[in-house]
């Protein structure tokens, strides 16, 4: 019996050479190979898909650059990794927000591309992965913290907030004054749960119970790459 695997990437070319490799296996039966977009769109309930091969990120979007974030957390909505083993292929395999995001939403492991140069090494990554191909803990905790990012914090949960509050959009709110900034920034963080910190990590000399806008503008900008107005 075949293993059913989706493929998601919004590379057509990495894309459609993933699945063809994949495909070429006597074992393996790609049912789907779609972008990000059409993965959220045709999610279902993923009913029968043994393994789902997923890229991370997409550089040339101006707001949440990592979309496979999303599918993850949507696939484990209906699908335990008993069911469904969700393998992330990325090219920014150090990039501690990806980790920590991919580790929150239940991706199972993680391999950089140039890990896998060929068939049999992406064979191998997606049929046999080993402990130690699984998603990795961010590289450097005390970055973390100098973002106000606890163990208590929901980054995911923190982004979904931000682009629901304006502050991942292309012109944010964060020049605005007044009770509706603090609003924002109050809904934000029911959602993020970050610990309040200065620009070098410390605890602001008056008590805040809500981060200020520019550590909240410091944490959508690790966490999402985001692109604000005037940037490239």
């Amino acid at each position: 019996m075949s293993t059913e695997i989706v493929v998601v990437d919004d590379d057509e070319i990495t894309r459609l050479g993933t699945t063809i490799i994949l495909d070429s296996h006597a074992d393996i039966h790609v049912v789907a190979s779609l972008n990000h977009v059409e993965a959220a769109e045709s999610m279902g309930t993923w009913k029968g898909v043994d393994i789902a091969v997923i890229d991370a990120s997409d550089q040339r979007r101006s707001d949440d650059q990592f979309p496979g974030v999303g599918i993850v957390q949507a696939i484990r909505v209906h699908r335990s990794p008993e069911q469904t083993r969700i393998v992330v292929l990325t090219g920014v395999m150090f990039d501690d927000a990806v980790r920590r995001r991919m580790r929150e939403a239940g991706a199972d492991y993680y391999f950089h591309r140039s890990a896998l140069p060929d068939a049999a090494s992406l064979w191998g990554a997606v049929l046999e992965p080993t402990a130690a191909d699984l998603v990795p803990p961010p590289a450097d905790p005390e970055a973390l913290h100098r973002l106000g990012v606890t163990d208590r914090t929901q980054v995911n949960a923190a982004v979904r907030a931000g682009a629901d509050e304006g502050f991942l959009n292309s012109d944010p709110v964060l020049a605005q004054r007044g009770r509706d900034r603090n609003r924002r920034r109050e809904r934000f963080n029911q959602a993020a749960r970050l610990t309040p910190v200065t620009a070098q990590g410390l605890t602001p000399d008056r008590h805040q119970d809500s981060p200020s806008l520019p550590q909240i503008e410091r944490f959508v900008r690790w966490a999402t790459r985001v692109r604000f107005r005037g940037e490239p």
